[in-house]
């Protein structure tokens, strides 16, 4: 993204920063800008020197309904477990959520005011032994999500398909000829049968277990790692899944390293002190890694600049690519 206008946009969210933070009860001291993603991130300061983050929520990057069930789970686990979350807070009216009106995009922003996590990334170079505590936190709140039910669950987000996001959010484009300078035909002929073998193993898979409510976006880039200790963040991607599903978002960014199967093996050993291990054979994380990268690429082709996009596409195709010679049926 451009540094100057995002520099542009986060001056110009100031004033409807201030609304919000006037509704908690807190002298604030310091605003600064954090970082800009799909969301707007600031970093505030109290006049008792606490530090938090606040969300500033982007319309077209969630649904207001998902974002209920984040906080309401986020609240839950504060609640009911030890485990180390990003706690939303409350305002003065007891509300996890403030919609905020954006005057010049005429639209309301849902906002939500996080505690701050200790630490570093996980991906900075955790190593195995951050994988085997990651493996016990996405057992550990997977045994939560288990039997959690969420707000208004008939709206909860369901990876029942490759495409999970709404398509008011997230369209497909792989097809669509304005893309086709990214997309040629080969490389679709490609996602084709790569799609065709992992909506397979989606559907086997959740004909053969119960969906339940998991973290949905459980990677090395969103815990931190204090001394032993696993502090988890970035719930807005909550969604019904399969425990194994959930398992394959975690390891998804180490499916060509080559350090691949001691990863595994240490989150296995992390996961397995909690829970039994739910994932069936390699097939099936493989071809839930597939799913995700399909859904991905999509994702970096439509959202990214072009030669972002390009230089993304070019990196991953090769998995995929080799995905579909394992896995697919000769000619």
């Amino acid at each position: 993204m451009d540094a100057s206008r995002i520099a542009r946009e986060a001056t110009r969210l100031r004033p409807l920063v201030d609304r919000v933070l006037d509704q908690y009860a807190m002298e604030v001291r310091e605003v600064t800008h954090l970082a800009t993603h799909s969301n707007v991130m600031f970093r505030v300061v109290t006049g008792k020197g606490h530090l938090f983050v606040l969300r500033v929520g982007t319309p077209h990057s969630n649904t207001r309904s998902n974002i209920d069930i984040e906080v309401a789970w986020l609240d839950a686990l504060i609640r009911d477990t030890r485990l180390f979350v990003v706690e939303p807070m409350h305002s003065r009216s007891g509300r996890l959520v403030i919609d905020e009106m954006d005057h010049d995009l005429g639209k309301e922003r849902s906002c939500v005011l996080f505690s701050w996590i200790p630490g570093s990334p996980m991906g900075d170079g955790a190593g195995p032994f951050g994988y085997r505590l990651l493996g016990q936190m996405s057992a550990a709140l997977q045994e939560h999500g288990r039997t959690w039910e969420p707000p208004e669950v008939e709206r909860a987000r369901s990876w029942d398909r490759i495409f999970y996001y709404d398509q008011e959010f997230d369209p497909v484009v792989i097809d669509d000829p304005v893309y086709g300078h990214l997309f040629d035909k080969p490389r679709q002929s490609v996602i084709v049968k790569a799609a065709h073998l992992s909506r397979k193993v989606i559907r086997e898979s959740w004909d053969q277990d119960r969906a339940q409510i998991v973290h949905g976006d459980l990677h090395e880039w969103n815990v931190h790692i204090s001394g032993s200790t696993l502090h988890a963040f970035d719930f807005e991607d909550v969604m019904y899944a399969m425990p194994a599903q959930d398992v394959a978002i975690s390891l998804y960014h180490t499916r060509t390293s080559e350090q691949r199967d001691v990863i595994k093996e240490a989150f296995r050993r992390g996961y397995e002190s909690v829970l039994p291990w739910p994932v069936a054979d390699e097939a099936q994380l493989d071809g839930f890694h597939a799913a995700r990268q399909i859904m991905l690429m999509n994702y970096a082709a439509r959202a990214l600049p072009v030669k972002e996009a390009e230089d993304y596409l070019d990196r991953v195709f090769p998995w995929l690519n080799s995905y579909v010679k394992r896995y697919g049926r000769p000619n």
